[in-house]
């Protein structure tokens, strides 16, 4: 409630001082109590509204929660079971990936490798392993050459060996003697 300062007298020639002194000495009119038990009424009324309204709420709310915690747990069962899947589906490419890679000649341990970086996309180190392979191989295959030479002989190299047996073979034929 503002005070209507137009019906005071000289209010506005006066002093802060005066002022102060004139709220300080003021006395506000009593309000007839007429209304005290419509407004008691009201009072009540409103109180049981808000109560009322604060119930509805928290039952929401409740209710609110419940369904937020199951699509939480929702959620979280399909993420685990899409991280299962993505796992298994790379496990699967993996395993796919070796036995070609051990089918072409590569080692278990040199497959599994290769695998890995195949199905995680990293060509630089597919690429690196594929040259270790291939070196391996050609050692490989020299080792392998150098096992099937002929041992060395003493005397006559197997080639004209050969044809000195063969040689000998024709000229029994027309009745010579061998040569030495």
């Amino acid at each position: 409630m503002r005070i209507d300062t137009s019906r005071v007298e000289n209010y506005a020639n006066m002093t802060p001082e005066e002022k102060v002194a004139f709220f300080e000495a003021y006395e506000i009119p009593e309000v007839k109590d007429t209304g005290k038990g419509e407004i008691d009424k009201l009072k009540a009324a409103l109180s049981k509204a808000n109560s009322e309204a604060a119930e509805w709420k928290r039952t929401a709310r409740e209710k609110q929660t419940e369904q937020e915690r199951a699509e939480s747990e929702r959620a979280e069962a399909e993420k685990a079971l899409q991280d299962e899947l993505r796992a298994l589906r790379r496990d699967k490419t993996v395993s796919g990936y070796t036995k070609q890679c051990m089918e072409i000649g590569y080692d278990a341990s040199l497959a599994a490798e290769c695998a890995e970086a195949m199905a995680d996309g990293r060509f630089n180190d597919v690429f690196a392993i594929q040259s270790r392979f291939m070196d391996a191989k050609k050692k490989e295959i020299e080792a392998a050459a150098l096992n099937k030479q002929p041992g060395l002989t003493p005397g006559t190299p197997p080639v004209q060996a050969a044809e000195k047996a063969e040689e000998n073979r024709i000229r029994s034929i027309f009745g010579l003697p061998p040569a030495k």
